[in-house]
């Protein structure tokens, strides 16, 4: 989640979550770090209202953990726009796969998802960022958003994802543009926040 920009929805984010993902796990890359986009599922109707809480709090501390990891990212870059070297089948493998996991989306929780990124829109700053506030109401969307879904329409997205953007290719060079301390707190924080979507999925 590695969702990392509020201009960027669907399958994008998994694309961006990828190349998160080569700046933040240790025991992937070369260089000790990567941030995998995945999540779990459920229809959230069904879960628990405890569930729908603790995503809420879990947005909260995986927003406020990778924030400043999120301001080390040069978001007027045009590797996120172009997704050099990418397959453009692939890619429209990624959208299919994507698009499949929306048409299964709670409608409520889908809504709210797009409201929060359209509020974050009206504040993007000249480098690309969004106000914490912004980036937290979107993350805590994206996790209800995913926990609505069958897990198995979330893993299709995630390695459709995997042959587009591959953390070989990118992973030493997106290191080096952040604070290798802030991306692994950033992916701790992210995995956390996973756990407690897959907690609420069916």
């Amino acid at each position: 989640m590695c969702r990392c920009h509020g201009r960027r929805a669907g399958p994008v984010q998994s694309l961006a979550a990828r190349i998160c993902a080569a700046a933040c796990r240790p025991e992937s890359s070369p260089w000790s770090a990567h941030v995998h986009g995945c999540g779990a599922a459920a229809v959230l109707g069904a879960a628990p209202a405890a569930f729908a809480d603790k995503i809420d709090d879990a947005a909260t501390k995986l927003s406020e953990a990778s924030y400043p990891f999120l301001k080390e990212i040069d978001w007027t870059s045009p590797v996120y726009g172009s997704l050099p070297n990418a397959n453009p089948v692939k890619v429209l493998a990624v959208i299919n796969k994507a698009l499949v996991m929306g048409a299964s989306m709670d409608s409520a929780a889908l809504k709210k998802g797009v409201l929060a990124h359209a509020s974050a829109i009206g504040h993007v700053d000249s480098k690309g960022m969004i106000p914490l506030p912004d980036y937290t109401a979107i993350n805590a969307a994206i996790g209800h958003m995913v926990a609505s879904v069958p897990k198995n329409q979330v893993i299709d997205v995630f390695n459709a994802a995997g042959d587009v953007v591959r953390k070989e290719e990118v992973g030493a060079y997106m290191k080096s543009l952040v604070n290798s301390g802030d991306a692994e707190a950033a992916y701790k924080a992210f995995w956390e926040f996973k756990d407690v979507v897959a907690a609420a999925q069916r």
